[in-house]
């Protein structure tokens, strides 16, 4: 074995796992439902302790019982940031509940978070981006601030500063600001590339988002290249 692979293996070995907590919570738990009843605020605060503890190390099934818990009695940013992953998971398969989870995280973040902050602002995209995809006009109210701290804070070539161009693109496209959207969507195609690569399939969604406005615009001999492109990611992924 090579000197640096021993080397690796042996700090592996010495590297002590995490404490696993969940059986204090659990008898806190079990402990408070037997004295005090399944609906009193201490049982409900030992309820949600154990879900958050189970969702942030990424454990979300066995945390989801507890979430009206979680949802009813969270109130710290280590909270917030927890919904927020915990919504990230939920977006494709549930989008409903991934919405609940999105608005109490922006709450708590709100609360607890300058306005600047990237994290807030990256869960007001992440919830425009909900919002959009079922036509809500709310969205834009989400998108907007996001854009422009991201812009602030991260710069324009950033990838959160990308997704916030592509989500705003869309809202203008649908307001009727075509030139404001393809500003939005071109320079998300150009984060998108810079960030992710140019085979990636981030790049090939700004590339269809792009297509698709230039088409419904009258120009389908400009947005014909950009979907072929767009079609040749999708087929090299599969």
């Amino acid at each position: 074995m090579a000197v640096l692979s021993l080397i690796l293996t042996l700090a592996l070995q010495s590297t002590p796992s995490p404490p696993d907590f969940e059986p204090l919570y659990r008898q806190a738990l079990e402990q408070r439902q037997r004295t005090l009843g399944p609906d009193a605020p201490k049982t409900v605060e030992s309820a949600r302790d154990l879900a958050l503890y189970l969702a942030s190390r990424g454990d979300y099934a066995r945390a989801t019982p507890y979430l009206p818990q979680v949802l009813a009695t969270a109130g710290t940013i280590e909270a917030a940031t927890v919904l927020h992953n915990w919504a990230v998971t939920l977006e494709e398969r549930d989008p409903a509940l991934a919405e609940r989870l999105y608005r109490r995280a922006l709450g708590l973040r709100a609360r607890h978070l300058p306005p600047l902050d990237v994290e807030l602002a990256v869960t007001r995209l992440n919830l425009a981006g909900l919002l959009l995809a079922r036509g809500d006009a709310e969205a834009r109210q989400h998108a907007a601030p996001a854009l422009a701290v991201l812009e602030k804070q991260l710069g324009p070539l950033d990838a959160r500063t990308g997704a916030a161009s592509g989500i705003m693109g869309a809202l203008l496209a649908i307001a009727g600001d075509i030139p404001g959207a393809e500003r939005l969507f071109r320079r998300a195609l150009a984060v998108a590339e810079k960030a992710h690569g140019p085979r990636a399939a981030e790049t090939a969604a700004a590339l269809e988002n792009l297509a698709d406005l230039l088409a419904q615009t009258g120009r389908e001999l400009a947005a014909s290249p950009l979907l072929q492109r767009a079609k040749q990611i999708r087929a090299g992924s599969r």
